[in-house]
C-alpha cells in the first residue's frame, strides 16, 4: 500500500484521532482495534485490513464517536483504491452519504476532505475530460458521466461548504494537534481548524486550470485594491461577472479576517 499517495488522507485521520477539544472529546481511541489493523496492512492483507475497518467504523457509528468514524471512513476510502472497481467513484459516494449524517465541526472537514477527492479524480481524469462535449440539462448522478466544467463547480461549492461555519471553526484550536503538526515558524498565521481549512481551499482556488476555457468576462484582477493595504483591501468589493472565477474566489477567501 503506498501511504504517501493517500498521505492527505491520513493527515486527516490523524487530526481526528487528536484533536482533543471539548467539539471532539471522546474516550475511547480503539487502540487494540487499529493496531489489528495497521498489523494487517504492514503484511499486505489489505482485504483483511479492509474488513476489519468496517467493523470498527460500525461500532463507533454506534457510539456516534465522530473522531473515529472519520478515521475509520477514511481507512475505508483508502483500503478500498486496492481492491474495487472504479473504486474512486465509490468512495466519493461513500463519503457524500457520511456528510448527510454528520455535525459540525466533523461536517465541515469532510466536505474539505470531498472536495479533495472530486478533485483528484479530475487530475486522474484530466484527458477524458478535456475531451468530452460540453453536457447540459440533465441530471448528472453518475460522475464519470460530468464534464471539467461540472467538476469543478462542485469542487469549488465543496470548497466553499467547508469554511462557510466560520466563527465554530474558529473557535477550534489546533494547540491540541502540537504533536503531530509542523509548527514551522508561521504557526501564528494558522491558529485555528478555520485557517487549516480556508489554506486548503486556497491551493485549489489560486490554480489557473479553469482559465483553459476563459468566457470574454473572465474575472482578472486588475483592480489595483487588490494590492492596498489589508484594511482597505479585506472592505473592498470586486468587481466580478464570471461566476466560474476560481482566483475571484481566492481573493474571497484572502478578504476573510
Amino acid at each position: 500500500m503506498n501511504y504517501k499517495k493517500y498521505s492527505l488522507l491520513f493527515a486527516f485521520i490523524l487530526l481526528f484521532s487528536f484533536l482533543q477539544t471539548n467539539l471532539f472529546a471522546q474516550a475511547n481511541d480503539y487502540t487494540k482495534q487499529w493496531k489489528q489493523v495497521d498489523e494487517l496492512i504492514k503484511k499486505g492483507l489489505t482485504k483483511s485490513a479492509l474488513e476489519e475497518t468496517v467493523k470498527i467504523y460500525e461500532t463507533v457509528k454506534k457510539d456516534n464517536n465522530d473522531p473515529q468514524i472519520i478515521k475509520a471512513l477514511l481507512f475505508r476510502v483508502t483500503l478500498s483504491r486496492n481492491l474495487q472497481e472504479d473504486a474512486n467513484v465509490k468512495s466519493i459516494a461513500l463519503v457524500e452519504k457520511e456528510i448527510q449524517s454528520s455535525k459540525q465541526p466533523a461536517r465541515s472537514i469532510l466536505n474539505s476532505i470531498l472536495a479533495e477527492m472530486y478533485w483528484n479524480f479530475l487530475q486522474q481524469n484530466r484527458y477524458k475530460l478535456y475531451n468530452r462535449t460540453k453536457t447540459i440539462d440533465f441530471k448528472k448522478d453518475d460522475i464519470l458521466t460530468w464534464g471539467i466544467d461540472d467538476l469543478h463547480k462542485k469542487i469549488g461549492e465543496l470548497y466553499l461548504t467547508s469554511i462557510k461555519e466560520e466563527k465554530l471553526l474558529q473557535q477550534t484550536k489546533l494547540e491540541p494537534l502540537d504533536a503531530i503538526i509542523i509548527k514551522g515558524n508561521v504557526r501564528y498565521l494558522r491558529p485555528t481548524l478555520y485557517d487549516l481549512l480556508a489554506h486548503r481551499a486556497l491551493d485549489y482556488f489560486k490554480n489557473d486550470e479553469r482559465d483553459i476555457s476563459r468566457p470574454v468576462y473572465a474575472f482578472e484582477i486588475k483592480d489595483e485594491k487588490a494590492l492596498a493595504p489589508a484594511t482597505v483591501f479585506s472592505a473592498h468589493k470586486f468587481i466580478n461577472k464570471d461566476s466560474s472565477s476560481l482566483h475571484y474566489y481566492a481573493l474571497l477567501i484572502y478578504q476573510k479576517p
